[in-house]
């Protein structure tokens, strides 16, 4: 049994496209075996945790990790105690048993392409994500299963966030039957958590997703990727996490798409 940890970058209203701080937005996934995730990496977490802020009862966000608060993330302040954490995560992204899958979208192109026909930027992103999601599974074994999970977004979002991942289910795709969706998906219903609620899988992909969302846009517009941590992030991505297909092998197409 495995599970599908997602979180995003950046929003999905639509009207918003011709601004350069929201054009995209991208989603983060991350494929776990489902004992592993709820044992042993959550008390790998845990631990980091621990040394780094003296509680295990710390919710992890990149934001306040960037921003050094509130407590206790005012601990990173310290240049020591910052260098040290950023060498046990980037650790333990390296040393981690999962598979990632991102999925990007440039919303202004959507609605260049697509003048009389928009999907909901969301739900769009999260169609490429579950079709890879459900081919990886199928590469596991003969028998494999797995469910999803999704950060909270709001009530009404959550609702049709559901709906979404429904019609999936119950319809599939072109790429993807109906038929496949129903075999390699345990749950008709998206499983969606707090941040509040604590858990790892969740965290890891929300750490994930700004590293890797920054890269493709600097590779879409073939502008250099600068940040050293992020291009650290991402090198450990490349270099074994990302889900890879077809005769060479790849991650683009694979374990990450582009939409338009």
């Amino acid at each position: 049994m495995y599970r599908l940890f997602i979180d995003e970058v950046g929003h999905d209203n639509i009207t918003t496209a011709d601004d350069p701080n929201e054009r995209y937005l991208f989603l983060m996934g991350v494929c776990m075996d489902f004992d592993y995730a709820l044992g042993e990496f959550a008390d790998a977490l845990d631990e980091l945790k621990l040394a780094t802020f003296g509680t295990k009862k710390v919710v992890l966000h990149r934001r306040e990790i960037i921003d050094k608060r509130p407590f206790p993330f005012t601990a990173l302040a310290d240049p020591a105690v910052r260098c040290q954490f950023d060498a046990a995560i980037l650790e333990l992204f390296r040393t981690s048993k999962y598979t990632a899958l991102g999925v990007l979208i440039d919303k202004r192109e959507h609605l260049a392409r697509y003048e009389k026909w928009h999907f909901h930027p969301y739900h769009y992103c999260l169609t490429a994500m579950l079709e890879r999601y459900v081919l990886w599974l199928e590469s596991m074994s003969f028998h494999a299963k797995g469910d999803v999970m999704c950060e909270w977004r709001g009530k009404q979002p959550n609702r049709k966030l559901e709906d979404a991942y429904t019609r999936l289910y119950k319809f599939g795709t072109d790429n993807v039957s109906a038929a496949r969706f129903q075999k390699r998906l345990s749950s008709g219903s998206l499983k969606i958590q707090k941040k509040t609620a604590n858990i790892a899988g969740l965290q890891l992909a929300d750490l994930l997703a700004s590293p890797v969302c920054r890269s493709l846009i600097c590779k879409k517009n073939k502008i250099p990727m600068t940040a050293p941590f992020g291009k650290s992030v991402v090198k450990i991505l490349l270099n074994g996490k990302f889900r890879r297909g077809g005769y060479q092998q790849k991650v683009m197409g694979y374990g990450v798409k582009l939409l338009p």
